[in-house]
């Protein structure tokens, strides 16, 4: 009867260490979040100092506040998502919760324009991103200039827009730079910078360091501002060698393609800048003409329109039925064809300016296409002797051997 009677007692006893148990779990824990779901990406509520400010002797953080806690992991950390001009050697950058504080180590230099962008992709603790950057401009003593440098960064050896480019404007003597990342087209905008003499360069910055690195492709001008400068930057390899030949094809009996290892010169080569050899005993070869990219894929196409006409002509007519069935077909993929260009049109970017900026240079080309005045010999070899230069006019004297298979297509 005592243990019956001791039972309620140790129950009671078990049931109040749980209870405290779980109250301290959950006060561990927290109290669920209430209210609907989040979706919506955190807001800047203000920028100290603000966008146009000048603040004589500045030498506090640069803070931006939001309207809620940021995640610190945004785009693989804070840092990634800040661009500060001049460039500093290093910038500390501070998570707080809901604020972000920025400064250059060395503090902040007096009477300089700085010009900071926050990049997009700065998320809230639920993954919600800004979609879309924002630029604050204050001066640390001085007027903020109305200047401003624009402008759009090509890459020219593969023949398209370089989007996210590294631009840099170097001030001149005083070697300070102003940098920011181009946008999807590779445009590129700087606004209120102090007047002087720059040196304006765009990088295909492949690695995304925000430096520029050996072999980058990279393209620079001297500017002068006064109040607006434009200009386009077409970025390629500035190799100090010379091409070298990478292989010989043979396109057919009388046509050789030349692939060398570094982009060309622009323009038409001359005849005399190959030589063909044919081996062992050296006997030239005579060349009809060399052709650059451009003027061989003219030259090709002119030759296949002329040979299916001559086809064509060969052919006995179809029959009205196949012509009506081969006119349906025809307005089906027309209609396919427009409606995915409608579609393209809502969907991409339109880059019909940076297709013209590219029209007005000839297209980059690491090939040549050699015509012969008479068919190679099949089961023979050449010695093949070129002199190229790349773009910016290093030449080398380059060669390779060419083995023409024992059949070879007389077309």
């Amino acid at each position: 009867m005592a243990r019956a009677a001791r039972d309620p007692l140790d129950k009671a006893a078990r049931l109040g260490l749980l209870a405290a148990a779980l109250s301290t779990a959950c006060a561990s824990m927290g109290a669920p979040p209430g209210g609907p779901p989040d979706f919506d990406p955190p807001v800047i509520l203000s920028i100290t100092p603000d966008s146009g400010a000048v603040v004589d002797g500045f030498d506090d953080d640069l803070v931006i506040q939001f309207d809620e806690v940021i995640s610190e992991r945004s785009g693989n950390g804070l840092e990634n998502l800040i661009l500060l001009s001049p460039r500093a050697e290093e910038i500390d950058v501070s998570w707080k919760r809901s604020a972000i504080e920025i400064r250059p180590k060395g503090g902040w230099i007096p009477n300089i324009v700085y010009n900071l962008t926050l990049l997009r992709g700065i998320a809230d603790l639920r993954n919600n991103r800004l979609d879309s950057a924002r630029t604050i401009i204050f001066s640390t003593g001085g007027e903020i200039p109305a200047t401003r440098v624009s402008g759009t960064v090509l890459n020219w050896e593969e023949g398209r827009g370089a989007p996210r480019a590294l631009v840099e404007l170097t001030l001149l003597p005083d070697s300070l730079v102003y940098f920011a990342e181009a946008d999807s087209l590779g445009d590129f905008d700087f606004a209120s910078l102090p007047p002087g003499q720059y040196i304006l360069s765009g990088t295909i910055d492949k690695n995304s360091n925000r430096q520029r690195d050996f072999r980058e492709w990279f393209d620079s001008v001297t500017v002068q501002l006064d109040s607006t400068v434009s200009a386009v930057l077409w970025a390629f390899s500035h190799d100090s060698i010379g091409p070298r030949i990478r292989n010989a094809v043979l396109v057919d009996s009388v046509t050789v393609r030349l692939n060398f290892t570094l982009m060309l010169q622009p323009g038409i080569p001359v005849d005399t800048a190959v030589e063909f050899l044919s081996l062992p005993d050296s006997q030239p070869v005579t060349i009809a003409a060399v052709w650059n990219a451009t003027t061989y894929d003219s030259v090709k196409a002119a030759e296949d329109s002329v040979r299916k006409a001559a086809q064509a002509a060969e052919q006995p007519q179809e029959a009205d039925s196949a012509a009506a069935d081969s006119a349906a077909a025809d307005s089906v993929a027309a209609a396919v064809d427009t409606a995915a260009q409608i579609q393209l049109t809502q969907t991409v970017p339109d880059t019909g300016h940076v297709v013209r900026l590219l029209a007005t240079r000839p297209k980059l080309s690491a090939d040549w296409h050699v015509r012969l005045v008479t068919p190679l010999i099949p089961g023979t070899k050449y010695l093949i002797v070129a002199r190229a230069a790349n773009v910016l006019g290093h030449e080398t004297a380059a060669e390779t051997i060419l083995s023409v298979p024992a059949a070879v297509d007389s077309t």
